[in-house]
């Protein structure tokens, strides 16, 4: 039976939603409360993400051949087992050594679960024509903080953190699972497409100039990827470090969402008309712009700030699934993706230690400095990206 194409994003959007908002934005709001229940020195408990996330690096590249050769449903599946797993070995760990395991199997649900498998997914099951599937896949996405940072400090006021990562866990089992096991189509499979040598083979293929496009994208990501974590895990330390309460920095920062649904939105109305390669500069830039105001502005002051970001977060996840879709086509943008995946991770995972080591050398203020820095530098490698996708438009 052929399923609605708005029916399977909107599925895999909801999908995407738990898995963003029961694991990376997870610390932002519980892990000063893992830190005083249990006694773990905070930059150790911080470190459980670093730990999965270097996990996930060390398959990133096999996952996309993965899903180059079977499609997006077989990982997908997988990351809902594995992300109930970590997050119910959270809830019982008695001990660091037990949840930093936790960590490592959420991590490894990472490449298997997150938008690059989901948005390879699409790209398997519709080709070039997934840009607006994935669009609306990202529009749920958006919501991940809007709902999991109240929903967490409203199940942490009635469980504690160890019963709120056992229903994360149990809503994996009972929504995300359902959704890829049943609801996401099979993709047609491609002979030989998962070895090792068809992925090798893959990128000797690529032009040099594809090449230097697949490094001047992982460059982008990378910078975007380190100021991004660092600002969704410390952003509510940063706010009560400049004097609000948990309860208002958690509000002030529930308006990221939004404005990342907002920008995505607007994308999905008007994006097809312009290359993502453009819709990455845009996003950098006003990701760069939001994070650049922060130091500036009064406390009062901060929404258009953090909405500004947002907006920026939500079009560079558009742009992440398009644009290596666009460059690379629908078989080799996993490879790609995969590729470019494991020195993502590898900065996702250094990324919150890297923070709370700022924060607590430099102060919150000097720490939005530097993270503006890296943003710069990530939109300059954006701009150098746009003329390099021109000119592989222009090759035979």
């Amino acid at each position: 039976m052929t399923r609605p194409r708005w029916l399977v994003a909107s599925g895999l959007g909801l999908a995407q939603l738990i898995a963003f908002g029961s694991t990376l934005y997870l610390l932002t709001v519980l892990g000063q409360p893992i830190h005083v229940d249990t006694g773990w020195p905070f930059t150790w408990v911080v470190a459980g993400m670093s730990v999965g996330s270097l996990a996930g690096a060390a398959i990133a590249p096999r996952v996309g051949r993965w899903i180059r050769a079977e499609g997006g449903k077989p990982a997908l599946t997988a990351s809902s087992l594995l992300f109930a797993a970590g997050l119910g070995t959270l809830a019982l760990s008695p001990n660091l050594p037990v949840y930093f395991a936790g960590w490592v199997l959420i991590g490894l649900a990472m490449p298997t679960g997150y938008y690059d498998a989901a948005f390879g997914a699409l790209g398997r099951l519709y080709g070039l024509d997934a840009r607006r599937a994935i669009t609306m896949v990202t529009l749920w996405g958006g919501f991940a903080s809007t709902t999991f940072w109240p929903l967490s400090g409203f199940l942490l006021t009635q469980v504690g953190w160890r019963g709120t990562c056992g229903i994360y866990a149990l809503i994996h089992l009972a929504i995300a699972l359902p959704i890829y096991r049943f609801l996401l189509p099979d993709a047609e499979k491609v002979k030989g497409a998962g070895s090792a040598g068809a992925g090798e083979g893959t990128h000797a293929a690529l032009s040099r100039t594809a090449r230097a496009a697949a490094v001047t994208l992982g460059l982008v990501l990378m910078a975007e990827t380190m100021a991004a974590t660092i600002v969704s895990v410390h952003l509510v330390t940063i706010l009560r470090e400049r004097g609000l309460s948990l309860a208002a920095a958690v509000a002030v920062g529930v308006f990221i969402g939004p404005a990342q649904v907002s920008a995505r939105f607007g994308e999905s109305i008007f994006g097809a008309r312009y290359h993502p390669s453009l819709t990455m500069i845009i996003a950098i830039g006003a990701i760069a712009l939001g994070v650049g105001l922060l130091p500036w502005l009064p406390t009062g002051a901060m929404i258009p700030a953090l909405m500004c970001y947002g907006a920026g977060i939500g079009l560079v996840s558009v742009a992440r699934g398009a644009l290596p879709l666009f460059l690379f086509g629908p078989l080799e943008a996993p490879v790609i993706s995969g590729r470019i995946g494991r020195p993502v991770a590898i900065t996702q995972a250094l990324a919150p230690s890297i923070g709370a080591f700022l924060i607590s050398s430099l102060g919150g203020t000097a720490t939005l400095w530097a993270l503006t820095a890296i943003c710069l530098l990530s939109l300059g490698a954006a701009v150098v990206l746009r003329r390099l996708s021109q000119q592989m438009a222009a090759e035979p």
